[in-house]
């Protein structure tokens, strides 16, 4: 009689456990974008520089052959641009759907990049590796660029530098401590977002989300965005916090 009921006690709360994993899947939102195939709808641009200075800046982004393939892909999103301004933002966003409308998401990032920048190196204005920002956010509005007192600014707040902003946040740099200084060569780095980013969906259940670098480095930085896995959680009514 005792393991009797011993079993419908364990069946219970297995039944309690099912549901509540079940619920938190419901909840979740997994999206993840390896770029081996496409560039799986991103789009790069750029922010932070003079209007019309984009040959000066040296500015380029696009979907090419990884320096170093990995096991799940041999191609990325490049990024490269020559900082003038002590102040370039390069960045890669795209929209996605499938969530549900007018809600507030916790919206968590895990980025894998490409970078031959050792760490601890000096440069013009700060380091080409920790002075150069790698941030991700999550918006309504899209990521684009806007015209502010002759510069190209970004619209949304994703803060600046090393700074995060209400709509990104900072999650590393393109310092890598594998990558050996007297002969550089691009290695994997992988970051994640240590506290989760809030941002609310539009009518339709989408959202925009953005990866990129905001450089206090003035020279020349390029690094390749290998995969992108995103995790937006469908927040309570009174859930607001990380």
């Amino acid at each position: 009689m005792q393991m009797k009921i011993h079993l419908k006690n364990l069946s219970f709360y297995f039944v309690v456990l099912f549901l509540l994993v079940f619920r938190l899947q419901l909840d979740a939102t997994l999206y993840n974008f390896n770029f081996s195939e496409s560039n799986q709808g991103w789009t790069g641009d750029f922010a932070d520089y003079p209007i019309g200075e984009e040959a000066f800046y040296e500015l380029s982004w696009g979907w090419a052959n990884l320096p170093q393939a990995l096991p799940a892909n041999n191609k990325a999103m490049v990024l490269s641009g020559n900082n003038h301004s002590d102040d370039l933002m390069m960045f890669l966003k795209k929209q996605v759907s499938g969530l549900e409308p007018n809600r507030d998401y916790k919206v968590d990032f895990v980025v894998t990049i490409e970078t031959k920048i050792p760490t601890y190196q000096f440069g013009i204005g700060g380091s080409p590796g920790e002075s150069v920002f790698f941030k991700v956010g999550a918006s309504t509005q899209e990521p684009v660029k806007v015209v502010r007192n002759d510069y190209y600014r970004l619209n949304i707040d994703v803060g600046i530098q090393g700074n995060s902003g209400v709509n990104g946040v900072v999650i590393g740099n393109l310092a890598h401590s594998g990558v050996d200084p007297i002969n550089p060569t691009f290695e994997p780095k992988e970051m994640n977002s240590s506290s989760s980013l809030h941002a609310t969906t539009d009518r339709e259940g989408k959202l925009w989300l953005f990866v990129g670098t905001d450089s206090g480095f003035e020279g020349l930085s390029m690094y390749y965005v290998a995969n992108v896995a995103v995790e937006a959680i469908l927040c309570g009514a009174n859930d607001k916090g990380p």
